[in-house]
């Protein structure tokens, strides 16, 4: 994201791999906070996972950055995990962009030991 003088206000940066995506990095000069640029970056985010097929976005943030706009976007938590760094906590968020596609063909049946059935 870029003012009118064409400086780099905020950016959202990641990946795609395996049907998944990873938000890594997404930051908003202090001057253009609190002005929904954040979630602007966020929703394009989303919007570019989902072009690349992506089915869940991941996404790691501290109790003092911005869970909140996280969820506010529909990501859910998956772990807390206190005292990283100390005295805070880091949260592991999760989004469901696309459902995972059915297979085209039934699941083979399992054995009552859950391993595959023997064909006869």
């Amino acid at each position: 994201m870029r003012d009118e003088q064409g400086r780099a206000v905020g950016i959202a940066a990641g990946y795609s791999w395996a049907g998944i995506a990873e938000l890594t990095l997404m930051w908003v000069d202090g001057a253009y906070r609190g002005l929904g640029h954040g979630r602007k970056l966020l929703d394009a985010f989303i919007a570019e996972a989902a072009a690349r097929g992506s089915l869940r976005i991941w996404v790691s943030t501290h109790d003092f950055q911005a869970p909140g706009l996280y969820e506010r976007a529909g990501f859910e938590r998956m772990a807390e995990l206190p005292g990283w760094p100390e005295g805070h906590s880091n949260i592991i968020l999760c989004k469901t962009i696309q459902r995972v596609p059915r297979r085209p063909y039934p699941a083979a049946a399992s054995a009552p030991d859950g391993f595959p059935a023997k064909r006869a």
